[in-house]
């Protein structure tokens, strides 16, 4: 397809142009001077999440927040995720999260964990995410790292694992995974795309402890006693008897 055509495709009420356009207008794009595109600004959750990267980048940002998001609007599930799934760990207290999280940096995966309590669509605080490359490998992600957790003196069976596919947002806005259907011509727009997309540095920062430490002290979970030599974050306040 021309670049003319690919830009004329229809996500939504508007073509790849327009709904570009509007993304522009809106402040979620920049346009740099050589013609790419850049997200406006990280998001904020990013800050609660640290990431074991054993595997390249799985340019999530290029996918979700720029191609679903900005350019699709929502309505198609983009090309590049049709092979993503997660393996997803469900820690219960920040010590099992640390717990799992050293699990994970000994699995040959790409995998990033920390508060989930941000996402509207999943009802845990904490969570680790194994991402795969095809259901066969998350069935074998998810095996591999149940027997390790099952057997850990911090964690056990009892912890909750699932495998999932894409992110949570493309089922709540297109249906059920298992029926979602991908256009031939994404692949082509999606390329075309990518060379025009620019990265926004990334800034390499320390694990995020302290964010998960004040979260676990704001719910309620003393676990976090575990990571502060015992001391407790804030002052305990005086109450009164009634």
């Amino acid at each position: 397809m021309t670049e003319e055509e690919l830009l004329a495709l229809k996500f939504g009420d508007g073509t790849v142009a327009e709904n570009i356009d509007r993304a522009l207008e809106a402040g979620h794009l920049v346009r740099d001077q050589d013609g790419g595109l850049r997200l406006a600004a990280p998001p904020q959750s990013d800050r609660l999440w640290t990431k074991v990267r054993h595997r390249p980048t799985l340019d999530c940002k290029f996918k979700f927040s720029f191609l679903f998001q900005q350019v699709y609007r929502k309505t198609a599930v983009p090309f590049g995720c049709s092979a993503c799934y997660k393996v997803k760990v469900a820690p219960r207290s920040l010590r099992e999260l640390v717990a799992a999280w050293g699990v994970g940096k000994g699995i040959e995966c790409y995998s990033k964990w920390g508060v989930d309590l941000n996402n509207r669509f999943s009802q845990n605080v904490y969570a680790g995410y194994f991402y795969a490359t095809g259901l066969e490998e998350a069935r074998v992600i998810h095996r591999v790292a149940r027997e390790i957790i099952d057997a850990h003196p911090l964690l056990g069976p009892e912890v909750p694992m699932s495998i999932k596919r894409g992110c949570s947002e493309y089922e709540a806005a297109l249906g059920p995974s298992d029926q979602y259907s991908f256009a031939p011509e994404l692949e082509e727009l999606e390329v075309y795309l990518r060379a025009r997309f620019r990265r926004s540095k990334r800034e390499d920062r320390p694990p995020p402890l302290y964010h998960w430490v004040d979260l676990a002290f704001r719910i309620g979970d003393d676990t976090y006693l575990d990571f502060t030599q015992g001391r407790r974050l804030r002052p305990k306040l005086l109450a009164y008897d009634p």
